[in-house]
């Protein structure tokens, strides 16, 4: 119980003191490494064919619990609209993230595994060891039917590939900021091995693209995916902290972990226009005369 009440508020407080704030200005990405390009056999957006029964099914079942969580039906919806694709569409081509991959409700195993061995940024042994084990579950467990109950919305950093089943901006916006984090790390070795560890990993890279998503917004002064994005990401890393300790205690807890988190980010939107007047001042300031 000590080690959860620990885990708990370190987790929360970090997310809450240092992360979630609109003040700073945005930086877009610019890639430590240079990246590929993709070609027209292999591009770098792709969309799963529409197969009624199948996505119906992963609506209306597999997704609840997502559903539950965030509180919202077009969680693991997998039925992507127009203007969420192309949200993420500009933020990759405006972050500079030309060799990440995204797959719009698809389901391609054989493709991933071949991307695999192409991710030339990740030392091979950690890239085969980590990577297989999240290729044997994108392949026997598809998040194309199964995302909300097993997986969903996720970032895969072995095959440098973004998988979305959800029709939210402020969801798809913060797994490309996974891979705007991801590119810009001198060690992406390290950082992904970090990432693939319980508890140490996920609060700290959750937190990262749920900041990024939100300045994006503020950037842009959208308004309206700001308030869906307190609303959405930050009870979904209550459930990062929930999940985290529940790996160590086997104890489901998620669910209690994600009141506070739509508590909170309840209250921060209320605060938002405040949050952007604070904002454009302070950079105003910080610009040279």
């Amino acid at each position: 119980m000590k080690f959860f009440s620990f885990v708990l508020i370190l987790g929360l407080s970090f997310c809450f003191t240092n992360c979630y704030s609109l003040e700073k200005p945005y930086n877009y990405g610019n890639p430590y490494l240079p990246s590929p390009e993709f070609t027209e056999d292999d591009p770098q957006f792709e969309e799963g064919e529409p197969v009624w029964i199948l996505d119906q099914t992963g609506n209306w079942i597999f997704s609840l619990p997502s559903k539950l969580v965030l509180w919202n039906l077009k969680a693991d919806n997998h039925h992507i609209s127009k203007e969420t694709k192309e949200y993420l569409i500009r933020y990759i081509k405006e972050n500079n993230l030309r060799d990440v991959k995204v797959r719009f409700n698809q389901y391609a195993p054989l493709s991933e595994w071949k991307r695999l061995p192409k991710n030339k940024n990740i030392n091979p042994v950690i890239r085969y060891f980590f990577g297989s084990i999240s290729l044997l579950a994108y392949t026997f467990l598809p998040g194309r039917l199964l995302a909300g109950t097993v997986g969903g919305d996720h970032y895969n950093s072995f095959t440098n590939t973004i998988n979305v089943y959800s029709d939210l901006p402020a969801v798809v916006i913060h797994e490309g900021g996974h891979a705007k984090d991801f590119a810009q790390r001198e060690k992406r070795t390290l950082y992904a091995t970090m990432y693939a560890i319980p508890v140490v990993g996920s609060l700290y890279h959750e937190a990262r693209a749920s900041d990024d998503a939100l300045n994006y917004f503020a950037e842009k002064n959208d308004k309206e995916q700001l308030e869906s994005s307190y609303e959405l990401l930050t009870p979904a890393y209550s459930t990062y902290v929930g999940g985290a300790i529940g790996d160590v205690v086997a104890n489901p807890i998620t669910a209690l972990t994600v009141i506070p988190g739509h508590i909170y980010g309840r209250y921060k939107k209320r605060d938002i226009d405040s949050e952007l007047e604070k904002r454009k001042q302070k950079i105003q300031f910080k610009e040279p005369k």
